[in-house]
């Protein structure tokens, strides 16, 4: 579809205009990513410097001074300067455990720069009333449809996401070596929803030209306008593969459901992205081009909370099993 809007919009002129990149002066600020949420004791900070267009000024080797509050308490922040599991290169992080209504204020300064500051409350849990999944006859074969249900509050503004998760586990047994080999492959499902209108609505342009929207990491976000207090079910539909199981060779499907709400900030943030990606347009100079979403105060980046449903992992369906 993309090559089929190049194609369109080739024949349409443009203009140019010449500037001195000398010219262009930006005072530099603190960049401040941070996603407090309810999932696992480690809340990672991150930090860094922003560049002028030339990078002239830049001193990248200074280190910045950080506070983290929590509830009006100043927490502990560690640094770590090589990756882990859990934790890039270069990072800063709290450890605590984090629950739903926590405050957190933040401050980041380095010298010659204003002092970049925000806050964030870690919103309420994902009002989920139940989860179930069932095999029916999609438009490319068979089909799990995952079903979400849930109420939202009338009396809030609410912010909502879910993400969904399938691993391939793979098992080899070689005889004539006596060896094996196991390893997993995950990733994030992209969804058919042809039988979900909360997330499948297009308009304009999108609609015109049947466009799919990308969804930042397999993300899907929504709010309650549509909804307003009332009860829901998500209609989330994926290809559905048979595990296959036999005396030398093994390949296993499993799932894992995430439940997002997020605080507004995070929200608009995550919206942002996706606007900027599915901003076809812009790409050719026909909309305005979208910016990111900040809510730092005198800086750049995100003070975003965020309170998170995980599952278990989940065993495919066997064929015929809870079938529509």
């Amino acid at each position: 579809m993309k090559l089929y809007i190049a194609s369109l919009l080739i024949i349409l002129s443009s203009c140019t205009y010449e500037f001195n990149i000398d010219d262009v002066e930006a005072k530099r600020k603190p960049v401040i990513f941070c996603m407090p949420n309810t999932l696992g004791d480690t809340t990672l900070i991150q930090v860094s410097q922003s560049m002028n267009v030339n990078n002239k000024g830049t001193n990248s080797s200074a280190k910045p001074d950080i506070t983290f509050k929590l509830n009006g308490v100043e927490k502990e922040i560690k640094y770590i300067d090589k990756a882990t599991d859990l934790l890039p290169a270069n990072s800063y992080y709290v450890l605590g455990k984090l629950k739903e209504g926590d405050k957190i204020d933040m401050e980041a300064s380095y010298p010659d720069m204003p002092t970049a500051k925000s806050s964030t409350v870690i919103p309420q849990p994902f009002p989920l009333d139940k989860w179930d999944m069932i095999l029916k006859d999609g438009s490319y074969g068979r089909e799990i449809q995952f079903r979400i249900s849930f109420t939202d509050n009338a009396d809030t503004k609410d912010y909502y996401g879910v993400r969904i998760i399938r691993k391939i586990s793979y098992h080899n047994y070689y005889p004539n070596y006596n060896l094996g080999a196991d390893y997993d492959k995950l990733w994030g499902i992209e969804f058919n929803l042809d039988e979900e209108p909360l997330l499948s609505k297009k308009v304009g342009f999108d609609e015109i030209f049947d466009i799919s929207k990308l969804h930042y990491q397999e993300i899907y976000l929504w709010d309650d306008t549509m909804l307003n207090g009332k009860s829901y079910t998500l209609h989330l539909g994926t290809n559905y593969s048979e595990d296959s199981v036999n005396e030398y060779n093994s390949t296993v499907n499993f799932f894992k459901i995430y439940l997002y709400r997020f605080s507004e900030e995070m929200y608009k943030y995550l919206k942002s992205i996706n606007d900027i990606d599915n901003n076809d347009l812009g790409e050719y100079g026909l909309a305005p081009i979208r910016s990111h979403y900040t809510n730092i105060e005198n800086g750049i980046g995100l003070l975003g909370g965020c309170s998170i449903y995980e599952t278990d992992w989940i065993e495919n369906l066997k064929n015929e099993e809870n079938e529509e």
